[in-house]
């Protein structure tokens, strides 16, 4: 009886270590994915808003947020 309750005991122990190191490692991709997707914002020259670089339409210097705006300032040049 006391060797039943003490690889009961050892196999409880392995199974929070496990499921606490799964936890860890799962808290530190969830910080690692934030930081790798801040990124730089630009201002949309018509409207003023702030949008990752990667998604704004550019234009020589100046960055847009939709296919509109852009078209917008080509209109008023």
């Amino acid at each position: 009886m006391g060797i039943r309750l003490l690889l009961i005991l050892l196999t409880l122990w392995a199974l929070y270590i496990i499921v606490r190191a799964y936890i860890r490692r799962s808290r530190k991709s969830t910080v690692n994915q934030h930081n790798k997707i801040a990124t730089n914002m630009v201002q949309c020259k018509v409207c003023g808003t702030y949008l990752p670089e990667a998604e704004a339409l550019q234009h020589q210097d100046d960055f847009f947020c939709s296919r509109e705006h852009l078209t917008q300032q080509e209109n008023e040049k």
